[in-house]
């Protein structure tokens, strides 16, 4: 029987071919496989920025869709409170002339009580005497100006009463004048040297004091001023060189020398603001006719027994975006005055065109003024 011959690797295999390996890439591989690979990035890294983009503008468009309620929402917890004086409801009568919403003294503290809501229709440059409080560089030429008068809803003891701070104590029968506590303790005896005398039902307890407010909302041209004066005034550096209008107030503290006004900025992005008021002029608490705060087509403002009458506010508001859109231009107009204002027609806005907007409208009651008057 045969034998097979011993395997030997170097013997040749029969029937097999030899398979080259490739050892490397020629340029012209190399160089369509770095064209296709760019051409992967460069789709990525579009579709990465377009995504950037986007979420970028939807960041901003939902910012200025919450400044502008949050903006609404102020003004109309504001303008709900106007005219709350605790448990006094009988208010004197209007007072002649129109208070002047700066002074910080009693006596024009209180005759602008009846006022529960006083306004400046579109001033071109703050007129006098608001003039004394808020400066025309922190005060957006043509937009409005609203002053709220109100006394707080939370009370505050007589022997807690601070110094300096404006109260005003009322009872179920009878009002005094807001006061200015000097920072001795309120006493319970006739010896005392304050003026908050007035006792509860009982006839031997001091009624509470309640904190008096006039806050003063307006739009200013930036949201950090840097300018001088006091409060500090607004520059065109504010804001890192592109200044932001922002909603404000002006609320009546307890100053370091007496009753003062403090500045403080609320809502940023809001660009315009425009208010019309609902006029009762038949007595029963609900407005008869709009206007935007003048009569006579704008020529002439409301005298104090008109503001006396507002029953309700119609609150418009053109909130804007903090930042630019880049390749945007807002071409619109936007009429800030709603549907059946009379005496006087709010003109047609032209916003800062390379800023997203958004118009905000909304029609508030003047709870207490209103209230008082179906009784």
């Amino acid at each position: 029987m045969a034998t097979l011959p011993a395997f030997s690797p170097d013997l040749p295999r029969t029937g097999r071919r030899s398979i080259p390996r490739q050892r490397g890439l020629s340029l012209i591989e190399l160089m369509i496989s770095i064209a296709i690979g760019l051409i992967l990035l460069a789709g990525v890294t579009a579709l990465i920025v377009q995504q950037s983009s986007a979420r970028t503008e939807l960041d901003k468009a939902s910012r200025q869709i919450e400044n502008g309620r949050y903006a609404t929402q102020v003004l109309r917890e504001a303008i709900e409170h106007a005219g709350y004086y605790g448990e006094f409801s009988s208010l004197p009568a209007a007072p002649a002339a129109m208070p002047d919403a700066c002074a910080t003294s009693i006596a024009n503290l209180d005759a602008g009580m009846p006022l529960h809501l006083q306004g400046f229709d579109s001033p071109a440059t703050v007129p006098a005497p608001l003039s004394t409080c808020l400066a025309n560089a922190n005060h957006v030429p043509g937009t409005d100006v609203l002053v709220v008068r109100r006394a707080d809803t939370g009370t505050t003891p007589a022997a807690s009463a601070v110094a300096n701070q404006v109260y005003l104590q009322t009872t179920q029968a009878a009002q005094i004048p807001p006061v200015t506590q000097t920072g001795y303790v309120i006493g319970t005896t006739a010896t005392s040297p304050s003026v908050f005398t007035m006792l509860q039902k009982d006839g031997a307890t001091l009624a509470d004091l309640r904190k008096y407010h006039v806050e003063i909302y307006f739009v200013s041209p930036c949201s950090s001023p840097s300018g001088a004066g006091t409060p500090a005034t607004c520059t065109s550096t504010d804001d890192n060189g592109r200044p932001i209008p922002t909603l404000k107030r002006l609320e009546l503290i307890n100053g370091a020398a007496g009753p003062a006004f403090n500045l403080l900025p609320l809502v940023e992005g809001i660009e315009n603001l425009q208010f019309d008021y609902g006029l009762d002029t038949d007595g029963d608490g609900s407005p008869d006719s709009y206007t935007t705060g003048t009569h006579s087509a704008g020529s002439t403002a409301m005298a104090a027994a008109d503001w006396a009458n507002v029953m309700a506010v119609r609150i418009n508001i053109l909130a804007r975006s903090n930042d630019p859109t880049p390749g945007y231009n807002d071409t619109k107009s936007y009429t800030l005055s709603g549907p059946g204002t009379l005496d006087g027609v709010a003109a047609a806005v032209s916003p800062a065109p390379t800023y997203r907007h958004h118009v905000f409208s909304e029609v508030v009651r003047a709870i207490n003024a209103s209230g008082r008057r179906e009784q």
